[in-house]
């Protein structure tokens, strides 16, 4: 054989490996891009438990909030029992759906009442919309083409906050809990008269709403101790050392797309979410129910 001839064999040689090599690469990718995909995708079908602390000179004696936000019609075994079962080991006294625990376009209601159901076995819950629940009462009649949403939760015993502010006592700490919605069930504005009720009283105060935009917005200053948000879902990719991608409210890297946020005075909570209601898959960003121990100042939980 010539010697051009074994150079230009060698010179195939090495092209088709190089090829087989590309196109081992390519298929390895393929494979690791699939089971990140399918690992991402097992993960949420299951929530996790996240645990908030923070200390108030307001309360003599701890006690632990449950905050649940976006189920959007997830369900975590029949009737929700995974779900239920996890809040009712977690043993909180006071548990808040921080709205759009249904889809704005499913007028079947029976997953978030059978989940009530059970969290009102539990401890006392409090009920509070978001933009679906919205939609569902204000645009589209309420949902099952019969009695409302709100109508059906009340009658389950479920208090529904639309707005304004409600008297507690858990172990003995009284506790004011003001809802301000956003916008405010048709409203274009926050009622002043409710912001003092809320700053006026003597326990502790918590602000709920489904947005958290309304705390940087209108109340990063109010004179309260926690605030509770969902609404961001995480901002549905979260990116290491970054958080959350993306919300529609707020455009790229939401400022509270998940987690706890110093607030002005207070200590701001955003849940991630239970569940979704868009195409983008939730990357990085299992689902969460989230806890929030609440304890008297200079004692560690």
């Amino acid at each position: 054989m010539r010697l051009d001839d074994i150079r230009q064999e060698q010179a195939l040689y090495i092209r088709r490996r190089a090829r087989l090599s590309r196109a081992i690469r390519a298929v390895l990718l393929l494979v690791l891009a699939a089971a990140l995909c399918a690992a991402n995708a097992l993960g949420n079908r299951y929530f996790e438990v996240t645990v908030y602390q923070m200390q108030s000179s307001r309360v003599r004696e701890g006690f632990r909030i449950a905050l649940l936000s976006d189920l959007h019609n997830q369900e975590y075994g029949a009737g929700n029992y995974g779900l239920i079962e996890a809040v009712r080991q977690a043993r909180p006294d006071l548990i808040l759906l921080a709205g759009d625990m249904v889809n704005q376009d499913e007028e079947d209601l029976h997953v978030v009442l059978d989940l009530c159901g059970g969290l009102k076995r539990i401890a006392p819950v409090f009920y509070i919309l978001g933009n679906h629940e919205g939609v569902l009462l204000y645009e589209k009649g309420g949902g099952d083409g019969g009695e409302a949403l709100d109508t059906q939760l009340i009658q389950l015993g479920i208090p529904v906050l639309y707005s304004g502010c409600e008297e507690l006592v858990i172990h003995g700490n009284p506790v004011t809990l003001g809802v301000f919605p956003w916008p405010a069930s048709q409203a274009e504005e926050l009622d002043p008269a409710e912001v003092q009720r809320l700053e006026g009283g003597s326990g502790f105060r918590i602000m709920a709403s489904h947005y958290p935009s309304i705390f940087y917005e209108t109340l990063f200053d109010a004179d309260a101790e926690l605030a509770v948000a969902g609404h961001y879902h995480g901002g549905q990719v979260r990116l290491p050392f970054v958080g959350g991608l993306y919300h529609v409210d707020d455009g790229l890297f939401p400022r509270y797309s998940g987690g706890q946020y110093a607030l002005g005075r207070a200590q701001l909570v955003v849940s991630r979410g239970l569940g979704g209601h868009t195409w983008v898959p939730r990357v990085n960003n299992r689902p969460e129910l989230v806890m929030i121990d609440v304890l008297p100042s200079g004692k560690e939980g």
